[in-house]
């Protein structure tokens, strides 16, 4: 029996993304850290005068979701919040986050490299053609 949903590109490439993310969320457990988690404290270690706003905007994501990960990061000691006007606070991450982002980093690369693995670059592109609808 089939349907129309079970046909469609978007649920197929949802259904796709919850996969790859579930297993990525089992690799991570281990470390105490969501996947989203991990995420942020990269943006943080990496980029530069990262705010709430600076976060949500790098991954797409509302600043209620943010808020509710950086408080538990924090919560870990993972980051530290500084209050740089009444309305942002500059986020950095502890030795606790580095050590962290330490420790699970070779399992997140391998991760990522065989994720793609099978694809050639005209597979990527078409894949991540999404970034411009």
């Amino acid at each position: 029996m089939s349907y129309e949903l079970e046909r469609s590109i978007g649920f197929k490439i949802n259904q796709t993304a919850n996969k790859i993310n579930n297993k990525y969320t089992q690799m991570l457990q281990p470390f105490n850290i969501a996947p989203e988690q991990r995420a942020v404290l990269e943006i943080i270690k990496y980029e530069s005068d990262v705010t709430q706003t600076k976060i949500a905007t790098i991954l797409g994501k509302d600043k209620t979701t943010i808020c509710r990960t950086l408080n538990a990061l924090e919560t870990k000691g993972f980051i530290k919040k500084t209050q740089k006007d009444k309305r942002t606070n500059l986020i950095e991450i502890t030795p606790e986050g580095e050590n962290i982002l330490d420790k699970c980093s070779v399992y997140v690369k391998d991760f990522r490299k065989n994720l793609g693995a099978e694809l050639n670059d005209e597979e990527i592109n078409t894949l991540t053609l999404c970034e411009n609808a």
